[in-house]
C-alpha cells in the first residue's frame, strides 16, 4: 500500500495517489442506496466517487477532458479494474447521483468524519459561521437572477462552516435574489441532521432578522450577528414588554388555559421566569419579540466589551470568507459551465463532497490540520 503523504511546498503529491489512500467503507451502504441490486453496478461506487472527486482537484472543466486524460495507473489508484465508459460516468454523475444524491453522500461522509475528530480530540461545529457567496451564470440563464449587492445575474451558495476546520457542513443554493437571512433556518436544519450543535454562530448584519435572533437564542446558540452604526436596542425584546406581549396572548385567547396548563404557565406573567415567557410566545408565534431580546442581549454584551466581541466576530467571518475565496481558487467554484438551477447545484455539490474527500484522508491518516488544504495536489 502507498504510503501517506500530507502534500507541502516541498513535497507535492499526485491527486489520484492520495485519493487511493481514502477508505470509503464508511460510506458504502450510502452509495450502494443508489441502486436497486449491488450486480447492478460494474465499477466499484467508491472508485466512481473517487473519479467525481479527481475531477475537481484536477480543476477539469469538462467531464470528457477528465475521461479522455484516464490511463491504467491512474484507473488501478482510484479502484477501477477496467475503464468505464463516457457515458457511465456521465449517467452515475447526472442521473444517478445528481445534485441532492451528492448532497446526501456529503452528509454520510461529515458524519463519519464528526466520528474520527472526536476520536481524536477534536470537536466539530463548536464554532459556526455562516454567508452567501455569488457563483457567476452563464449568459441568457433563465433561472439565475440580478443581485443588486454584487451587480451581477448569478446564484448564491448559501454555507455553513466550522470553523475550527474550515469544513462546509452544509450549503444550499438558490438564485441571485434570494434573502440570505430566509437561509439561515434551511443551514441549522440540515447542521442538526450532521448530529452537531453549535456553540457559537457568526453572520453578518444581512442576516439579523428577529427569525434568526430568536432560533439562535431559543436553541442556547451565541449569536454574533454584526450590528448596524448606532444600533439601538429593540423596545420589543425589553423584559417590561415581554410580560405584556404574554398577558394580550392570554387575553385573547391565542395561548389558552390547556396550553398554558400543558407548559406549566401561569396566566399572571409576574408568575412566570423570562425564560418561560420567551417559550410562550415562541409558540404564540411571536418571534418578533422573542428575536428582539436575544437582539438585545447581544447588543449589550457588544456595548459592553466591544473590542474583544468585534476582535471574536471579525476572525469568524474571515473564516467563512476565507473559505469561499479557497474553494474559487482551488476548486473553481465560481467557473459555472452550465445554465440552469440544477445544474448550480450540482456544481456547488461536487465541490463541497471533492473538499470533505481530501480532508477525510487527511483524517483516516492522522493529519487533523489544514484538512481542506488544496495548494499541492496536482
Amino acid at each position: 500500500m502507498t504510503e501517506f503523504i500530507d502534500p507541502t511546498l516541498n513535497n507535492s503529491v499526485d491527486a489520484a495517489k492520495f485519493l487511493s489512500l481514502l477508505n470509503l467503507t464508511p460510506v458504502l451502504a450510502t452509495l450502494e442506496e443508489f441502486y436497486c441490486e449491488s450486480w447492478r453496478y460494474r465499477h466499484p461506487p467508491e472508485a466512481m466517487l473517487r473519479l467525481l472527486a479527481l475531477y475537481k482537484l484536477n480543476r477539469f472543466r469538462f467531464l470528457t477532458e477528465l475521461w479522455e486524460l484516464l490511463n491504467d495507473e491512474t484507473l488501478s489508484l482510484l479502484g477501477f479494474k477496467w475503464k468505464p465508459s463516457y457515458k457511465t460516468v456521465w449517467h452515475w454523475l447526472q442521473k444517478r447521483l445528481g445534485p441532492e444524491g451528492l448532497e446526501r453522500v456529503h452528509g454520510a461522509l461529515m458524519k463519519t468524519i464528526n466520528e474520527a475528530l472526536a476520536a481524536q480530540g477534536v470537536h466539530l461545529a463548536l464554532k459556526v459561521a455562516g454567508d452567501a457567496s455569488p457563483i457567476q451564470a452563464m449568459p441568457q440563464d433563465p433561472e439565475a437572477r440580478y443581485n443588486g449587492y454584487y451587480k451581477k445575474v448569478c446564484y448564491l451558495v448559501h454555507r455553513l462552516i466550522c470553523c475550527t476546520t474550515n469544513l462546509t457542513l452544509c450549503w444550499a443554493v438558490t438564485p441571485g435574489n434570494v434573502d440570505e437571512a430566509y437561509m439561515m433556518v434551511v443551514l441549522f436544519l440540515k447542521a442538526m441532521f450532521l448530529g452537531v450543535m453549535p456553540k457559537e454562530a457568526c453572520f453578518d448584519n444581512g442576516y439579523a432578522s428577529p427569525l434568526n435572533y430568536a432560533l439562535l437564542g431559543l436553541a442556547n446558540i451565541k449569536p454574533l450577528i454584526g450590528f448596524r452604526k448606532n444600533a439601538k436596542p429593540n423596545w420589543r425584546g425589553k423584559p417590561k414588554t415581554l410580560r405584556l406581549r404574554f398577558k394580550k396572548m392570554v387575553k385573547t385567547g391565542v395561548l389558552k388555559t390547556e396550553r398554558l396548563q400543558a407548559l406549566d404557565l401561569d396566566p399572571d406573567p409576574e408568575r412566570n421566569n423570562l425564560e418561560k415567557i420567551l417559550s410562550a410566545l415562541t409558540i404564540a408565534g411571536q418571534q418578533e419579540y422573542v428575536g428582539a431580546y436575544y437582539r438585545n442581549a447581544s447588543l449589550d454584551e457588544f456595548w459592553t466589551d466591544k473590542k474583544p466581541w468585534l476582535k471574536h466576530y471579525v476572525s469568524m467571518r474571515n473564516m467563512v470568507e476565507g473559505s469561499h475565496g479557497h474553494q474559487k481558487d482551488w476548486l473553481d467554484l465560481d467557473d459555472l459551465r452550465d445554465r440552469g438551477l440544477r445544474k448550480a447545484r450540482l456544481h456547488a455539490a461536487l465541490t463541497m463532497l471533492s473538499e470533505a474527500m481530501v480532508a477525510y484522508t487527511r483524517i483516516q491518516n492522522g493529519v487533523v490540520k489544514g484538512l481542506t488544504s488544496l495548494a499541492y495536489l496536482t
